[in-house]
Parts: structure tokens; C-alpha cells; sequence
């Protein structure tokens, strides 16, 4: 397994390659932050490492499903991270739970799901779980 941090300071991002079962991330330390939100790439897949506003962490792909919006530009609200582009809203788990601009009736969001991959706090550190047998 080989797990680098970028040398880039804005925004960091997260490689990680070969890797199967818990992998550490990051430290926890790091979604300490006004805008915690990292980019993470595992393999050839983007995802986003997030803390939400009721302080539960995400990982979720990275690129929102409507038009491909980088959701590193989100916004964090309570209970997830909304699009910047139109404003559709995702839950940790990746799941939409909100589009603005459907009509007050729909509920096309339910359909809605983002790949996502299961995340924990261990210590001080934040690990993701990688099947290699998906990937």
C-alpha cells in the first residue's frame, strides 16, 4: 500500500494505491478546521473527505452527479455538503437529500446516491474502508 499526502497546500489532497481493508487517511486533527474538506483519490476514483456540521465524517465521490461540479467547493451545512453549481444536497452517506429546483412534490432525490466508502475515527486518525475486490 502507498498513502501520500500532495505537496500542495490548497487544496490538499490524498493518494492512495494499492490498498485493500482499513487505511489511515488523515489525522482527525486535520477536519479541525473553517472548511473541512479534503480531496481524496484512490486509485482512480475522487472522492471527498468531509465533516459536516453536526461533526459526522463523510467520503464520498468526489463530483456531483447533475453536472459534475466539484463538490471541494461545496458548501458545508449541518447535516452534509451541498453542490455549488445547483445546490443539490448530500448526506455523508451520499445520499441526495435535497434539489432545489424540482418542484416542491418531487422526489427524484430518494434516486439519487453518490458511491461512497465507509469511514471511522480511530485514535487520532481517520481511516477509510478499501475492498480492492471493487475497485
Amino acid at each position: 500500500m502507498e498513502c501520500q499526502t500532495s505537496p500542495m497546500s490548497t487544496p490538499l489532497e490524498i493518494i492512495v494505491k494499492d490498498a485493500n481493508g482499513w487505511v489511515f487517511l488523515i489525522e482527525k486533527d486535520a477536519l479541525e478546521c473553517d472548511r473541512p474538506l479534503i480531496p481524496v483519490k484512490i486509485g482512480g476514483d475522487k472522492y471527498i473527505l468531509f465533516k459536516d456540521g453536526e461533526g459526522r465524517i463523510g467520503l464520498i465521490a468526489r463530483n456531483c452527479p447533475h453536472r459534475g461540479a466539484d463538490l471541494c467547493f461545496g458548501r458545508l451545512e449541518k447535516g452534509g455538503i451541498r453542490c455549488p453549481f445547483h445546490g443539490w444536497y448530500f448526506d455523508k452517506n451520499g445520499q441526495c437529500l435535497e434539489q432545489p429546483a424540482e418542484p416542491p412534490d418531487s422526489k427524484m432525490f430518494n434516486a439519487i446516491k453518490l458511491p461512497n466508502l465507509q469511514v471511522k475515527l480511530e485514535k487520532k486518525g481517520v481511516y477509510a474502508y478499501i475492498d480492492a475486490q471493487d475497485r
